[in-house]
């Protein structure tokens, strides 16, 4: 994920009241804000409802504003993304929204690519851009409080937690790895121990931790070429170049030790080996997705793609296991970041773009992927973490001069 779409935050009030739109089908402009709806809005109708067709949506329906910044840092003047339709009752669950502290930057705007939890440890980390380093919060209770800012050598993009060894890497400014220890008993805990040069010249971006080889894969999504390292030596073992046109959120499945990448430029998901360091098969998705970010679920082989498409906005669902297509649907689209959480059984997808609001896409895990529901955020949230023991979901609060997280807790089935 990359900062590319900050330039979509809303600076005004009104671009936060659009999306909680909960339970009316009156114009969004007039909806009060998610922060303040109830908890007891209407539930989304299952996907076999008319309004949870799993047909792409129409191309009239796009929103406007389908530019989006690349910028890696806080954008100076943030224009507001309209929404353009108001959100469909059936299809929308409006809850309150908790906002999280960031106290060292209070009063300022966040920019935050990626957000990860250690579910063990129940800590979540989200980068931090605007503060120069990765924010660490207590999650152990669904109330999260701040703890302290790790400061790294340069901006941090991608981030994922390596549980087994107590490591957290993160892509960064100027095509490097960041290795961090986050080991509580280490003497080093929370700090950068190691870096590895990638063997660029931009961003180190998205990456993919196998515990099995204990290898780390990472894109460098600006110029087009994927790393292999070996984080028991922090040594690059692979370079594959010219792998896509735009290289985005890679994920490691546990059920066949494979590393996928999907690629927004040419709709593609690419297969690693990470055992061989080899690209053994590039899929095409058969879809104009255009996906930023994907999920697998390991026990059905099910991968939800976050497509970014802005003028035929929908999400898509693809088989690993046939290779093809599985399935689309037109509830909500135009997003960035997907995780999959086994013990809820859920896609998350955060919406950003959504002509019907910035909004969290909920999914249920089970073949076939069925849509549940879309929960209002705040428009710019475009990466998001599950807290598991909570069930709590956190997306950042990127609002001009109101730099903090959100948080709510996941819609019952």
């Amino acid at each position: 994920m990359t900062a590319r779409l900050l330039g979509l935050q809303a600076s005004i009030i009104l671009g936060f009241a659009l999306v909680s739109c909960g339970g009316s089908a009156a114009p969004a402009a007039s909806s009060p804000a998610p922060s303040q709806a109830p908890a007891s809005s209407p539930a989304a109708k299952p996907a076999g409802s008319e309004s949870a067709s799993a047909k792409p949506a129409a191309s009239t329906a796009a929103s406007p504003s389908a530019a989006a910044s690349a910028s890696a840092k806080p954008a100076a003047s943030p224009k507001p993304a309209p929404t353009t339709l108001p959100p469909i009752p059936a299809d929308t669950t409006t809850v309150a929204l908790t906002k999280v502290a960031i106290p060292p930057i209070a009063g300022k705007t966040l920019s935050a690519d990626t957000l990860d939890v250690d579910q063990a440890a129940h800590v979540l980390y989200a980068t931090d851009r605007t503060a120069g380093g990765i924010d660490v919060f207590d999650v152990s209770t669904p109330s999260a409080k701040y703890l302290t800012t790790i400061k790294t050598p340069a901006e941090s993009h991608g981030i994922t937690v390596a549980k087994d060894i107590n490591r957290l890497f993160a892509g960064q400014t100027g095509s490097k790895l960041a290795i961090i220890d986050i080991d509580p008993k280490s003497p080093t805990v929370n700090t950068v121990i190691a870096t590895v040069d990638t063997g660029g010249k931009l961003r180190a971006d998205e990456l993919a931790y196998d515990p099995k080889d204990k290898k780390v894969y990472i894109s460098n999504i600006d110029e087009g070429f994927v790393v292999a390292i070996d984080v028991t030596t922090n040594k690059v073992t692979k370079r594959f170049d010219n792998v896509g046109k735009k290289v985005e959120q890679p994920i490691y499945n546990p059920a066949d030790g494979m590393v996928y990448m999907d690629d927004q430029g040419q709709n593609a998901i690419f297969q690693f080996d990470p055992a061989k360091d080899a690209l053994l098969k590039t899929f095409d998705i058969g879809d104009d997705c255009q996906p930023a970010g994907e999920a697998v679920n390991p026990a059905t082989s099910q991968v939800l793609l976050g497509c970014t498409n802005r003028t035929k906005q929908h999400t898509a669902v693809f088989d690993l296991k046939s290779g093809k297509l599985a399935g689309t649907f037109d509830n909500t689209g135009a997003g960035d970041m997907v995780v999959y959480d086994p013990k809820a059984d859920r896609f998350l997808f955060a919406v950003d773009s959504f002509f019907r609001g910035a909004s969290v896409g909920v999914f249920g895990g089970a073949a076939p992927v069925k849509f549940i529901t879309n929960v209002p955020t705040s428009p710019g949230s475009h990466t998001l973490a599950y807290d598991e023991t909570n069930k709590i979901v956190y997306v950042p609060d990127v609002q001009p001069n109101d730099g903090a997280l959100l948080s709510f807790p996941l819609p019952a089935k």
